[in-house]
């Protein structure tokens, strides 16, 4: 291998290490330095994904979706929630967490754990740019690159799964949905997650919701969560599936 290229080499290798480094909390950046999000975060609102409790933009074929479902539980019918069975809650469900979230710092990766479920969510701050959305696997909580915006996480999030719900009133979305998140600390004790959500496929425009957590006292911490030991698949009020 020649000098020239091995110098290419390793510099591109510098400017990975380098990038990476540079998320690292305390570090300045151009935009100023970079904050600590770092901790034990709950919800200040509701386990309603939006607080303002007004419906996303639906298309027609959603908005009819939704009336549908709105209806057979204003009857009294329930609703199906696949959280009920177990299955992992999705993005940007996760958000909505009914337990905590801790979020951890580090070098070239912000990583979201959430109690509720044992899931968690990684968030690629190393400096790679989101991959052709034909080239992602589709998950649960779908795949997040991040970036600083001076005291500001950016983080865009693609191939979510289409068969997750907003919350627990079954709002959907479709296949084609991402999510860009603007993640910033208000306070000391404050942080403040701004969710665009886009989708064409369900929407006529963008939904924008913004979400609130407090910092949580130096005696919580996130706990085991095992859903298939505590089962709550209700299949009519009353009664549970081995009823």
């Amino acid at each position: 291998m020649n000098h020239a290229l091995t110098a290419l080499l390793g510099s591109l290798g510098l400017g990975l290490a380098l990038g990476a480094m540079a998320q690292v909390p305390g570090t300045r950046l151009p935009g100023g330095v970079v904050p600590d999000l770092g901790g034990i975060w709950e919800r200040a609102e509701g386990t309603r994904f939006n607080p303002a409790n007004q419906p996303p933009p639906f298309n027609t074929a959603y908005a009819a979706r939704f009336t549908a479902t709105s209806a057979a539980r204003a009857r009294g019918e329930v609703v199906a929630d696949p959280t009920s069975g177990c299955l992992p809650p999705g993005m940007p469900r996760f958000m909505v967490a009914s337990y905590p979230l801790e979020i951890l710092q580090t070098a070239g990766q912000v990583t979201i754990i959430a109690e509720w479920s044992s899931q968690v969510r990684r968030v690629f701050t190393d400096g790679r740019k989101l991959p052709p959305a034909d080239e992602v696997d589709i998950t649960f909580n779908g795949y997040s690159v991040g970036h600083w915006e001076g005291q500001t996480l950016v983080v865009d999030t693609i191939g979510i799964r289409a068969d997750t719900s907003f919350d627990s009133t079954s709002l959907e979305h479709s296949g084609q949905l991402t999510i860009r998140e603007r993640i910033r600390l208000t306070g000391p004790e404050a942080l403040e997650d701004v969710l665009t959500l886009t989708d064409p496929g369900a929407f006529t425009q963008p939904w924008v919701v913004t979400r609130h957590y407090k910092r949580g006292g130096p005696d919580l911490h996130i706990m085991e969560y095992v859903c298939e030991e505590n089962n709550r698949d209700i299949i009519r009020p009353g009664h549970t599936s081995t009823q």
